[in-house]
């Protein structure tokens, strides 16, 4: 049982901490409630070059001492940034804590981005874009199967977005969506670790608590056309063997059926034993690799079947054997040894995350901000073991049929083609 203790700061910060003792560090996580989806469909990817302009430097903090005086300090820092939510982090000895709750809040006190700044990062964005996306294997993926899942919502476009977007982006876009979203009523501040509780609120209010909040209250409205039919592409790309990716649209996170796909996922494709590494790879020898992937999101997820494929395989062999054990899915569920092993292997995973501070931090200000429920991490895992076998098999029928999906075909590009 992991115990918590929440409070609210006087400009509205919701306060989470968690006591660790055994080992001598804590981690301040600072989580907003905004991510690619709430983008400008002009500005597309102002989340992330946010996310990398708060490391830039700040009133208080010269350009590139943020990371050197945290690494001085014993002290470590990342963020990243997701469809709905970013999220950056501090990792600090606990005799660190309050400089690095000074660090974090101080970049948060007042708008840190200057022009120089965002010329240096945006130049570091485009340069992540080219090597990550554009010039990797199979790295236009979210790319080409958000733009198809979705025609309406912020999901329609991947996380890092466009680059002729990135490159017209000003200061002053900037500014106005770092004070729109970055408000202490749209932040989680998690506080996990060595610490004291009554002495860390404390420090929070003294460090944070002054931050002030936007004029204006943010608002999320959610729409998006059903898929009314499959959509299937050719998509040529810089690789050697061609790979078959299929995407569903399934509820977000937090729903039942949301959890239920995580089971099927583990169920289905966890381990040499299960039944897509045992058809697609032991017995036809069909593919390199195989596997199911439950991609949790606030108001759809997507759920994917994604097949790399052997050499002389083709296409064609890889869709009948995906297709058949999504229908004996569908038909039967799965069987009771699979879901024992889903159940075993996702409290197997729960208890790995709540041992390490820095995830666990993560995970209450995940809970907090989605649900406002912190105790999320203590019963989540019984979600999956109140799963019954008719709920997978009415999961499959309602959202893995063949005519609601995105299927991407993905093969070389024909002038190094080697047939």
């Amino acid at each position: 049982m992991i115990e918590f203790r929440e409070s609210v700061l006087k400009n509205g910060i919701k306060l989470v901490m968690n006591r660790k003792t055994e080992i001598p560090n804590v981690i301040v996580n600072s989580a907003f409630h905004v991510g690619s989806k709430d983008e400008d469909p002009d500005k597309t990817g102002i989340s992330h070059l946010l996310e990398h302009l708060m490391f830039s430097g700040s009133a208080n903090i010269p350009d590139g001492k943020f990371d050197e005086i945290l690494h001085a300090n014993g002290g470590e820092s990342n963020a990243f940034t997701t469809q709905d939510y970013t999220s950056y982090y501090l990792s600090v000895p606990s005799s660190k804590v309050e400089l690095g709750m000074w660090l974090d809040s101080d970049r948060l006190a007042e708008f840190p981005v200057n022009e120089e700044g965002l010329e240096i990062q945006r130049k570091v964005v485009m340069e992540e874009k080219l090597q990550v996306h554009d010039n990797s294997p199979y790295g236009s993926l979210e790319y080409e199967s958000a733009k198809r899942l979705f025609k309406s919502s912020g999901y329609r476009w991947q996380i890092i977005g466009d680059e002729k977007h990135i490159a017209s982006i000003t200061l002053d876009d900037i500014r106005k969506y770092y004070n729109k979203f970055y408000s202490p009523e749209n932040m989680v501040l998690t506080i996990a670790g060595d610490i004291d509780y009554d002495e860390t609120e404390k420090l929070a209010e003294l460090y944070y608590g002054d931050i002030k909040n936007n004029d204006g209250k943010i608002e999320r409205h959610y729409f998006d056309e059903d898929l009314k039919s499959d959509i299937e592409d050719e998509i040529e790309d810089n690789i050697s063997l061609p790979a078959r990716f299929e995407f569903y649209r399934i509820p977000g996170i937090g729903s039942r059926d949301y959890y239920t796909s995580r089971l099927i996922c583990v169920g289905l494709s966890s381990g040499e034993s299960s039944k897509v590494y045992q058809e697609l790879i032991r017995k036809s020898n069909i593919s390199t690799e195989s596997f199911l992937m439950s991609q949790g999101m606030e108001f759809e997820s997507i759920f994917s079947f994604n097949c790399f494929l052997n050499e002389g395989k083709t296409l064609e062999d890889a869709s009948k054997i995906m297709n058949t054990i999504l229908f004996e899915l569908a038909e039967n569920g799965l069987t009771e040894t699979e879901i024992k092993k889903s159940i075993n292997k996702v409290i197997t995973s729960y208890y790995s995350k709540i041992q390490q501070s820095l995830r666990l931090a993560s995970s209450l200000s995940f809970y907090k901000m989605f649900f406002n429920d912190c105790s999320f991490i203590n019963n989540e895992a019984e979600i999956f073991k109140q799963i019954t076998n008719e709920e997978v098999k009415a999961f499959a029928r309602k959202y893995l049929i063949e005519n609601k999906r995105v299927v991407l075909n993905y093969v070389p590009k024909r002038e190094v083609r080697n047939d």
